[in-house]
């Protein structure tokens, strides 16, 4: 099943949610529900910054994944 890119813009924000199909196979005496289950469309939010599926921190109108948060500062001197 192709995967729906859906872009949100807000201010200086564009955040890559996908929207995927998570199809568990429901078993045919229960039926399938069609758009009204909660497997189909399930959004997947990725970084704005490396693309990566991960936990993702909004900084500076950005959602960014801790790895590219962390790029954003500098390490203090001596308090490794």
């Amino acid at each position: 099943m192709p995967i729906d890119f859906r872009f949100n813009c807000r201010k200086r924000r564009l955040s890559i949610i996908k929207y995927e199909d998570e199809c568990v196979g429901c078993p045919p005496e229960m039926g399938c529900l069609g758009s009204a289950c909660k497997y189909q469309n399930v959004p997947h939010y990725y970084c704005d910054k490396c693309g990566e599926e991960d936990k993702l921190y909004d900084y500076d109108g950005e959602q960014l994944c801790k790895s590219c948060l962390l790029d954003n500062f500098k390490v203090v001197e001596g308090s490794e």
